[in-house]
């Protein structure tokens, strides 16, 4: 079978590949996903079935044509996967997981999505790597306010489990249940999820389910927000500070951040210490005997910064009257944020990027705080209120698929991923450069880039543009993908040429004289 028609296919958000008759929807939606994840975006959207796995891999194989070669040291995931489903095959949903840690693909539900039961399992999987040494592969998994993410036990729905206890015996379906449940633990540890899930979860009926839509949940389930300016999330910052020492006690007691409110024995003070090294600390007191915290606190010179603070809990100060840190936590706009101990970038609380949810009240809804940071989310991934309108392409173009701000179409063996938006989505584009890329030709104006050339990891042919009219911008990327990695045709190479000559964005065009 030709590529075009199993591409077709795959390609459609409104058409599941016919692998399964219940399986889920997997699609390409564009190739760049935001600013802080500049890669393709995968869409996953329905029941998990058997097959799933199989049809996420065709679709990573085809259309991800760039791998670890084109991660900066500094992390980054191969693309991004969107989820939205009720569930399904809890077996699918953990090899689902596993297949998205071993291809580092970051995960993300989105405002308005919900990802229940065995597509819960799946967004556990959210992955990315650095080259860095240390790291290698550290979770990437993201939360928008405005999302479900609901995990639950796994269990038999009573036709199912009387006819299973009839033909196996009371004896057995027990063994079974054991079994279920010591695998739904083994897999919850596997991805670094707090016990505090765990007891919650096990004693939960079939109808409920543990849902992540507080700060508190985040921090059980180690997920974060999409990362943006953790000014966009703090109004007082003492108070930001309080709540980050309640994650601190928390992983220092390996208890429930709630349950920590009642060591705090005094309103935030300043100047409360000196640390060793860092100087004048300000935060609350916890207690006052010797060799014990005595406090948590942040330094005086991270407060002023604009955002990459360091808090820790802090011994009471010795005969040099100085505070040692113990626990600590170090957020970062950009690198590397931290809370803890540990050398397993996945078995620790590690992120590229702010962890703001560790500023924000535990018990509140995310959704409900209506914070500044919204806004910033939507703005990372290039959104407005009334998108530009699509640019115009060539007109034998044949549209599998669209969304208001982008489209994928195709024309023999040439695929084109098109997305419009702010003026930050053709930085971001212009700003990715040559990395995990060859490029045989490269110009620039004042608005627009063309880059023409092939991916080092699968040697496919790409032309790669955007361009800008005001404060909007479109941003095209054409793939030739052949379907045994043939080099591409005189045919395919002229529809390259043709598709960037002929893009009209608002009437501004590249300069193809």
């Amino acid at each position: 079978m030709r590529l075009l028609a199993f591409a077709t296919a795959l390609l459609s958000i409104f058409v599941a590949l016919p692998i399964n008759a219940s399986a889920a929807t997997i699609s390409i939606v564009s190739m760049q996903y935001s600013a802080a994840h500049p890669v393709p975006h995968l869409h996953y959207d329905g029941d998990t079935a058997d097959g799933d796995v199989a049809t996420l891999q065709s679709m990573y194989d085809t259309f991800v044509k760039c791998r670890l070669s084109c991660i900066e040291p500094d992390g980054g995931a191969t693309a991004v996967l969107t989820l939205n489903g009720p569930g399904g095959s809890y077996f699918e949903g953990l090899a689902l997981a596993d297949f998205l840690r071993a291809n580092h693909i970051a995960t993300v539900v989105e405002r308005g999505s919900g990802c229940y039961s065995a597509c819960a399992f799946a967004f556990l999987g959210g992955s990315a790597w650095s080259s860095q040494d240390g790291v290698g592969t550290y979770v990437d998994r993201m939360v928008e306010p405005g999302s479900v993410v609901g995990f639950h036990a796994p269990y038999s729905d009573e036709v199912s489990f009387t006819n299973a206890l009839n033909e196996r015996g009371a004896m057995a379906m027990q063994g079974q249940t054991r079994d279920l449940l010591a695998l739904m633990v083994k897999e919850l540890v596997k991805w670094n999820v707090d016990p505090e899930v765990i007891f919650k979860m096990v004693g939960m009926g079939p109808e409920e389910t543990y849902n992540l839509v507080t700060a508190e949940d985040l921090y059980l389930a180690r997920v974060t927000l999409p990362p943006t300016p953790s000014s966009g999330w703090i109004t007082d910052l003492p108070s930001a500070i309080r709540e980050a020492c309640l994650r601190l006690l928390a992983i220092d007691e390996r208890a429930a951040p709630y349950d920590m409110q009642w060591r705090f024995v005094s309103d935030y003070t300043p100047a409360i210490g000196k640390a060793e090294l860092a100087g004048p600390i300000s935060g609350y007191k916890l207690g006052d005997r010797l060799l014990d915290i005595g406090s948590c606190s942040a330094t005086d010179a991270s407060m002023a910064t604009d955002g990459d603070y360091e808090i820790a809990l802090y011994f009471s100060p010795g005969l040099d009257g100085l505070n040692a840190a113990s626990t600590s936590f170090f957020n970062r706009q950009h690198g590397w944020s931290t809370a803890g101990v540990g050398r397993d970038p996945l078995k620790r609380i590690f992120a590229k990027g702010p962890l703001n949810s560790f500023f924000l009240p535990l018990d509140a809804d995310i959704d409900g705080l209506d914070l500044p940071g919204e806004a910033d989310i939507d703005a990372n991934r290039f959104n407005t209120a009334l998108p530009p309108l699509l640019p115009t392409m060539p007109s034998d173009l044949i549209v599998d698929a669209s969304t208001p701000s982008s489209r994928v179409s195709h024309l023999g063996d040439v695929f084109v991923f098109e997305r419009v938006g702010t003026r930050q989505l053709y930085d971001s584009a212009f700003a990715q450069g040559a990395l995990g890329r060859a490029y045989t030709n490269e110009v620039t104006s004042d608005t627009g880039f063309v880059r023409e050339g092939a991916f080092v990891d699968t040697a496919a042919t790409f032309v790669w543009f955007g361009i800008l009219n005001g404060e909007s911008s479109a941003v095209v990327e054409a793939i030739v993908v052949k379907p045994n990695g043939e080099a591409p045709t005189d045919e395919d190479l002229a529809t390259l040429r043709r598709i960037q000559c002929e893009a009209d964005f608002q009437g501004s065009k590249l300069n193809c004289g």
